[in-house]
C-alpha cells in the first residue's frame, strides 16, 4: 500500500537523534533484537520513501531491518563525531526511518538512535527509546497496531461551509505552484548549548509554581520572553514563542500514548507583553492563556488536518526557495518564530535491567528551515535545557546571552530574599557539536 505524503509531511525534513549513556552489559544479538521487535510494531518504521513523479510516497511494510552500526568507544571524542554524522546524514529512501549506533565499550556504552522528524516528534522518539531498552533484558513481544494517518485525527469532522474550505484550499494550491524552485540549498550552520539545574532550582522552582498555582511551563515561559527580550531588543525580538501540543494522551481515540506520531497542534505567546509586570502576576495570566488556547487546539486540530489534506505537497526546492525568501525579508532566520518544547519528566530504564541508564540526551538538526528553539525536559530530578540555532536566528554570544539570563530569572524566583546569588546551573560535558 502506498499513500502519499501530505502537505506538512513534505515541508519539515530533519533528523532527531537520542543518545542514552548506559552502564552494564548486552549482546549484539539482545540489541538486534530490541531493534526488530520495536520496528514490528510501529508501522512508520517498516515504511520506505518512494519518489514518483508527481511526488513522494510512503510504501508500507517494505523497510529491510533497522541498520545498526558498531563503533569501538575508545575516547570521548568518539560521541560528539557519531552524533554529528548521524544528524546530518539524510535517510536513504531505501532504508527504515530509524537506524542506531552502538558505541561499545567494556563497561559503558552509548547507544545513538535516530529517527526522522517526518514520522515523528520528541514524544514519539521517547517511547522508542524506552521500548528499545526494555525489550534489550525482556523477550516480551510488542503489540503492533495499525498505521495512524491524518484521517484517524479529522475522523467524521465536516466543516461548516464545505464551498468556503474548497475555495480556500484552490487559492492557496494555485500560490503553492507559483512558488518558484530554488536549486541552491541554503546554509544551515547550526550550534547548540546544553545545560542543567541542579535538584536545588529544580525542585524549588516546582514548589514556586505548586504555591502559586500554575504550571512550571508558565513560568518557563515568562523566563523566556524576557531574556528573549534582554537578547534582542524590541526591534529584532521574535514576534511569537511556539509551543507544542502532545496529542495523544487520551484526546483522540485513534491515538495511544505508546504510538508513533508525528504532527499535532500548537499554542502561540506573543511576546514582549507586559515586561514590567511582576514575574508571577505575569505567569498567572499566561497560566489561563495556556489551558484556553490548548482548548481551542485540540477543537480546532480536526479542522486544520482537513485543511491541510486538501494542499498540494511542495518539493524540497520549492522549500529552499521560501527559506530564501525569509532571509531576503531579514525575519530572524526563523520567520520571527521561537519554539519551547516541554518534554516533562522523563522516566526510562527500569529496576530490573542488568544495565544503568547513566546519562539521556537528544539532539537535533533540520535539513530545510531553520531551527530556534528550546528543549526543555526533567531527568531524576534535574531539569535539563537544550537550546539550537541557526546562525541566522541567534548567534553564540545570543545564545550564551539567554542562558544566562532565562537561569538567572528563574533563580531569582526561587531564592530567598536576601540569600547570596550563586550559579545554580551547571553546563555538562558536551557530547556533540
Amino acid at each position: 500500500m502506498r499513500r502519499k505524503l501530505s502537505y506538512m509531511e513534505s515541508v519539515v525534513e530533519g533528523n532527531i537523534v537520542y543518545l542514552v549513556r548506559l552502564e552494564g552489559r548486552f549482546t549484539l544479538d539482545q540489541l538486534r533484537s530490541a531493534l526488530a521487535r520495536v520496528q514490528r510494531k510501529h508501522p512508520a518504521l517498516r515504511m520506505l520513501m518512494r519518489e514518483q513523479r508527481d511526488g513522494l510516497y510512503y510504501e508500507a511494510d517494505s523497510a529491510p531491518e533497522v541498520p545498526l552500526r558498531i563503533v569501538p568507544r575508545m575516547t570521548e571524542d568518539d560521541c560528539p563525531r557519531e552524533c554529528r554524522t548521524e544528524l546530518e546524514t539524510v535517510f536513504a529512501y531505501d532504508k527504515p526511518q530509524l537506524r542506531a549506533v552502538w558505541l561499545r565499550s567494556e563497561l559503558e556504552s552509548d547507544l545513538l538512535l535516530t529517527t526522522s522528524h517526518r514520522i515523528c516528534d520528541g514524544m514519539s522518539m521517547l517511547t522508542i527509546v524506552r521500548e528499545v531498552l526494555r525489550s534489550l533484558h525482556s523477550d516480551e513481544e510488542l503489540i503492533p497496531y495499525e498505521a495512524i494517518t491524518t484521517r484517524d485525527i479529522i475522523g467524521d469532522y465536516q466543516p461548516p461551509d464545505p464551498w468556503k474550505r474548497k475555495l480556500a484550499a484552490s487559492l492557496m494550491n494555485g500560490v503553492l505552484r507559483l512558488i518558484p524552485s530554488s536549486r541552491r540549498a541554503p546554509e544551515i550552520n547550526e550550534h547548540y548549548q546544553e545545560w542543567a539545574a541542579d535538584r536545588e532550582l529544580s525542585q524549588g522552582l516546582k514548589q514556586r509554581c505548586k504555591g502559586e498555582g500554575i504550571s512550571v511551563h508558565a513560568a518557563f515561559l515568562v523566563a523566556l520572553d524576557r531574556a528573549l527580550l534582554a537578547v534582542f531588543g524590541e526591534k529584532k525580538l521574535p514576534k511569537w514563542i511556539e509551543n507544542p501540543v502532545d496529542i495523544r494522551r487520551g484526546r483522540f481515540a485513534a491515538l495511544k500514548s505508546d504510538m508513533v506520531f508525528f504532527g499535532g497542534g500548537n499554542f502561540k505567546v506573543r511576546t514582549g507583553q507586559l515586561p514590567e509586570v511582576d514575574f508571577w502576576a505575569r505567569a498567572r495570566t499566561i497560566n489561563e492563556e495556556i489551558r484556553r488556547d490548548v482548548e481551542q487546539e485540540l477543537l480546532d486540530i480536526p479542522g486544520r488536518f482537513h485543511s491541510s489534506e486538501m494542499l498540494r505537497p511542495v518539493t524540497r526546492r520549492q522549500v529552499q526557495w521560501a527559506v530564501r525568501l525569509g532571509d531576503a525579508l531579514k525575519m530572524n532566520g526563523s520567520w520571527n518564530r521561537f519554539a519551547l518544547s516541554n518534554l516533562g519528566n522523563v522516566v526510562i530504564g527500569e529496576s530490573d535491567a542488568p544495565f544503568r541508564v547513566r546519562d539521556l540526551r537528544l539532539y537535533m538538526h533540520s535539513l530545510t528551515f531553520r531551527v530556534l528553539c528550546l528543549v526543555i525536559y526533567t531527568l531524576n530530578g534535574e531539569m535539563r535545557f537544550y537550546c539550537v540555532s541557526d546562525e541566522k536566528c541567534m548567534n553564540r554570544g545570543q545564545m550564551d546571552t539567554l542562558r544566562r539570563e532565562f537561569m538567572a530569572l528563574l533563580q531569582n524566583q526561587v531564592l530567598q530574599v536576601g540569600e547570596a546569588a550563586s550559579e545554580a546551573f551547571r553546563v555538562p560535558a558536551a557530547v556533540a557539536k
